[in-house]
């Protein structure tokens, strides 16, 4: 729902509004050889998973000046969403900003925002390959080390988060109909960026104390020495 429900000494506020519900899903199947990984090469393994997800989000735009001798223009806007994945968990995300025209030529605008990009279906239920492969283990001296590395997703991931602030100038100059310009400036902080480190990062890593990265090796016994045996392949937040 959107429009104009009252006004401010400088014109009318804008509102929008809006509830969601949707249902994402993949599926996916691969012949019996490749499950039980007996190829050479590929073993796709069979892709099953879904999350939904339901959301509410409400944005303004408050005019705070008009025609006014310090400014053709002066806006607010603003919005909110609220947002609940089934996999990652509940999210708000944001945004405020301002539009300041000093005369109709040029044009200001600043913004602050939480941003985030939730794990999608890929990043969560990716069931991919599985093929052997070398790493070398810092553990056992440095040793190269063959192991089973098996891609897949990762249900334990968290939404990107990011901070981000924006300045920008428009220009459009009366003295040259049709021209437009503009330049922004962005700096954008982020935290729990979806990633998928290579089998030997995963093994530094662990072997730096991450027990993230620990949780993705499995290790057995082989002449009473612990050696790595499989290596799951997963995107992580980095």
């Amino acid at each position: 729902m959107s429009g104009e429900p009252f006004s401010t000494w400088a014109g009318p506020v804008s509102l929008a509004l809006g509830a969601e519900w949707r249902k994402e899903k993949v599926r996916g199947v691969t012949d019996d050889i490749s499950q039980t990984t007996l190829w050479f090469a590929g073993n796709y393994l069979p892709t099953n998973g879904s999350y939904n997800v339901k959301e509410g989000f409400l944005e303004t735009v408050v005019p705070l000046a008009k025609g006014e001798d310090f400014a053709d223009s002066l806006d607010l806007n603003a919005a909110v969403r609220f947002t609940d994945y089934s996999t990652s968990g509940f999210v708000t995300t944001w945004k405020v900003g301002a539009t300041y025209s000093p005369i109709p030529d040029i044009r200001f605008r600043v913004t602050r925002s939480r941003d985030i990009r939730a794990p999608t279906l890929q990043d969560l239920f990716q069931a991919g390959t599985a093929n052997t492969n070398n790493v070398v283990d810092p553990f056992n001296g440095n040793v190269t080390t063959q192991y089973l590395a098996v891609r897949g997703g990762n249900l334990a991931l968290r939404p990107e988060k990011a901070d981000t602030t924006g300045f920008g100038v428009v220009l459009q100059p009366s003295f040259v109909p049709g021209l437009s310009a503009s330049v922004d400036y962005y700096n954008i902080n982020m935290k729990d960026a979806i990633g998928q480190p290579s089998p030997q990062t995963v093994v530094d890593r662990c072997f730096e104390g991450n027990q993230e990265f620990c949780d993705a090796i499995t290790r057995g016994l082989s002449n009473g020495v612990s050696v790595i045996e499989r290596i799951d392949i997963v995107p992580f937040n980095i």
